[in-house]
């Protein structure tokens, strides 16, 4: 219960500062604390731009091309609202491809 509250707060403050939120399984994630302990990877379901922040307006720095894979913290980021992939969401995905680390739209990748 408490762990929900916290993220709600942080949920609204992060809506009223603009900011990103980070969420994810542990207490240090859900305070907006980033952890780098878990790795994953994200598969493109469509050909996606990996950006510098999480907005549709940050500027592009590579490409992850369908059925691509590039590796991942197992985290959600919250940012920016797009429609892409016919689903309206805020949710990105973090990614690394080739030495470049950026943001891509959340529901165009799928994470394991």
């Amino acid at each position: 219960m408490r762990a929900r509250r916290i993220l709600g707060a942080s949920v609204m403050t992060a809506a009223l500062l603009g900011t990103t939120l980070i969420a994810g399984g542990s207490a240090a994630a859900q305070t907006g604390a980033a952890t780098s302990a878990s790795r994953c990877t994200a598969t493109a379901l469509e050909t996606v731009v990996i950006r510098d922040r999480t907005s549709l307006s940050g500027t592009a720095l590579a490409q992850l091309n369908k059925g691509e894979v590039a590796s991942s913290p197992c985290q959600m980021y919250y940012g920016g609202s797009y429609t892409k992939c016919g689903i309206t969401s805020k949710r990105w995905a973090k990614v690394t491809k080739h030495g470049v680390t950026g943001y891509v739209v959340g529901t165009c990748v799928k994470s394991p």
